[in-house]
C-alpha cells in the first residue's frame, strides 16, 4: 500500500478538489461578511484574501491536469495558512471559518496516504495553534481549550476518513489483482437469455454449480427489484449497443444479495452476448460507510460541540427558511437573544470548566421548554438565540419568561424579544433582537425587553 494516494484518485481530481476548496472558503468569507458578524476585524484584509482564494481556486479548476501533486500539497497548506490569517483577521477566534479546516483535512485524508494526511494535520494545527496566540479574542474560551478542541475533531476526521478510504483502496487493489488473473466472472448468453457458457468464479462467488446457472434464464438470478432495469438493458444491448458499467444485485445460492458491475458486447454474427461481471458488493459497502461518514461530519459541522445544539451556521441556513414560511403562511415569527448574567464573573469564580457545564446546562432546561416548532441555538459565548414561528409577541414573553425561570444553578439571564415585520432583513432582525436585549442589561439585567 505504498502507493496508496495513487490508486485513490488522479492528480486531476485532487487539484480540481482542492480548487473547489479554495472556492468555498472563499464564498464562506463573503457570507461571514454579509451576516451578522463579530466587530473589529479587518474587513479589507479578507476580502483580499477571499479574491486570492477566489483566483486561485479558479486556475486550479481550469488547469488541473497539469498542476502536479506536489504543487497541489502546497496549495493546500497555503490555504490552511490563509485560513489562519483569516481568523486572525476578523479579530476572534469564534468558528467561522472552522469549516475551512474540516473541508482541508478531508480532502487529506480521501486522496493522500496516511502519513502524508497527518502532515497536513499537523501543519494546520500548527497554524491553528500560532493564529489562536496572536487573535485577540477567542470567543470565551482560552486558546488552549479551543486549540484542543479543534485538534481532537480534526484528528477523528482525518482518522475515520482516512481508514474508510483505505480500505476502499485496499478493495480496488484486490479488484485489480482479480482482473490480472482473470477472476471476474465471464459469460456469454443467447438471444433467450440464457446462460451458454460461465467461467468457474461464477459458481465460487454464487454458490451454484454450472448446470444450475444454465438451467434457468438469467433474469431469474437477478433481484426482483432489478428485474425492469436488467431487461431494459438486454434489450438495448440485444439492438446492437455496448454495456459499460451498468450495475445490478444478483442472488447468491445461499440468499445472500451481490452487486455485480457489467461490461458486454453483442457478437452479432454468433448472436451471442459476450459479458464480464465484477463484484463490487465490498465497494458498494465501503462508498456508503464512507457516505455516511460525510453525513455525520457535515452534522457536526452544524452542531455546537459543547452544548449539542444549533450552531451559528444552522441558524444562518434555518432563518431564511422559516421566514419564507413565515410569509407564506401570513404567520408572526419572533425571535429572542439570551444572555447568561455576569458569565464572566461566574467563570472567574468557578473555573472555566463550571462554566461548560453551565452553559450545557442551560441548554437542556431551555430546550425542554420550548414548544415542538420552536428552536434554540448557540449564538456564541454565552449568548443563545430562540425562534418562535408562529408565535405573537405575548405568546413570546410567556415563552421567554419559562425559560428565564428555568435557568439553573440560580443563574440568571436576559433576554432582548423582536418580531420580524416581513420586510426587514436577517441582520436587522437580529439587530432589533439584540439591542433590546442590550437594554435588558442596561436596565439591570434578570429581565426580558421587547
Amino acid at each position: 500500500m505504498e502507493r496508496q494516494g495513487e490508486l485513490r484518485a488522479p492528480g486531476r481530481s485532487q487539484a480540481r478538489s482542492v480548487g473547489a476548496l479554495l472556492l468555498a472558503a472563499a464564498g464562506l468569507v463573503v457570507l461571514s461578511l454579509v451576516l451578522p458578524h463579530p466587530s473589529g476585524g479587518n474587513t479589507a484584509a479578507q476580502i483580499v484574501i477571499a479574491a486570492a482564494m477566489c483566483i486561485v481556486g479558479l486556475l486550479c479548476w481550469a488547469l488541473a491536469p497539469r498542476i502536479p501533486t506536489a504543487t497541489t500539497h502546497l496549495i493546500l497548506a497555503t490555504t490552511a495558512a490563509l485560513t489562519g490569517v483569516l481568523i486572525y483577521e476578523s479579530g476572534v477566534a469564534a468558528g467561522q471559518y472552522g469549516s475551512i479546516f474540516v473541508w482541508a483535512m478531508l480532502i487529506g485524508a480521501y486522496y493522500f496516504p496516511r502519513k502524508v494526511a497527518l502532515a497536513h494535520l499537523l501543519w494546520l494545527l500548527g497554524v491553528y495553534a500560532v493564529t489562536l496566540v496572536a487573535v485577540e479574542r477567542t470567543a470565551g474560551y482560552s486558546p488552549l481549550t479551543r486549540w484542543v478542541f479543534t485538534a481532537v475533531s480534526l484528528s477523528v476526521v482525518t482518522v475515520l476518513t482516512n481508514a474508510v478510504v483505505a480500505r476502499r483502496a485496499r478493495a480496488d487493489l484486490r479488484a485489480r489483482h482479480f482482473f490480472d488473473l482473470s477472476r471476474d466472472m465471464l459469460c456469454t448468453a443467447n438471444m433467450d437469455g440464457y446462460f451458454v457458457e460461465l467461467s468457474s468464479a461464477w459458481e465460487q462467488s454464487f454458490g451454484y454449480s454450472d448446470d444450475e446457472l444454465r438451467s434457468a434464464p438469467f433474469i431469474d438470478f437477478v433481484h426482483p427489484d432489478d428485474r425492469e432495469r436488467t431487461e431494459a438493458e438486454t434489450a438495448e444491448l440485444f439492438e446492437g449497443s455496448g454495456t459499460i458499467g451498468f450495475e445490478n444485485r444478483y442472488l447468491a445460492k445461499d440468499g445472500s444479495l451481490r452487486w455485480l458491475r457489467w461490461s458486454a458486447t453483442l457478437a452479432s454474427g454468433e448472436a451471442l452476448i459476450y459479458a464480464r461481471a465484477t463484484d463490487v458488493t465490498e465497494l458498494k459497502r465501503v462508498e456508503s460507510e464512507r457516505e455516511d461518514l460525510l453525513v455525520e461530519v457535515e452534522a457536526l459541522a452544524r452542531s455546537d460541540s459543547l452544548t449539542g445544539l444549533p450552531n451559528r451556521r444552522a441558524l444562518d441556513e434555518q432563518l431564511p427558511h422559516e421566514m419564507a414560511r413565515a410569509r407564506r403562511g401570513d404567520s408572526p415569527l419572533c425571535l429572542a437573544i439570551l444572555d447568561i448574567d455576569h458569565f464572566k464573573a461566574y467563570n472567574d469564580a468557578h473555573g472555566h470548566l463550571a462554566g461548560d457545564v453551565l452553559l450545557q446546562k442551560c441548554a437542556i432546561a431551555w430546550d425542554s421548554e420550548l414548544r415542538g416548532e420552536d428552536g434554540i441555538a448557540r449564538f456564541g459565548g454565552e449568548e443563545f438565540v430562540v425562534l418562535l414561528p408562529d408565535c405573537l409577541p405575548e405568546q413570546a414573553a410567556m415563552i421567554l419568561e419559562r425559560l428565564r425561570v428555568a435557568t439553573p444553578n440560580e443563574q440568571t439571564c436576559s433576554a432582548g424579544l423582536a418580531c420580524w415585520d416581513f420586510g426587514e432583513s436577517i441582520e436587522d432582525l437580529l439587530g432589533r433582537a439584540d439591542a433590546a436585549l442590550y437594554r435588558a442589561k442596561g436596565e439591570g439585567r434578570d429581565r426580558m425587553v421587547y
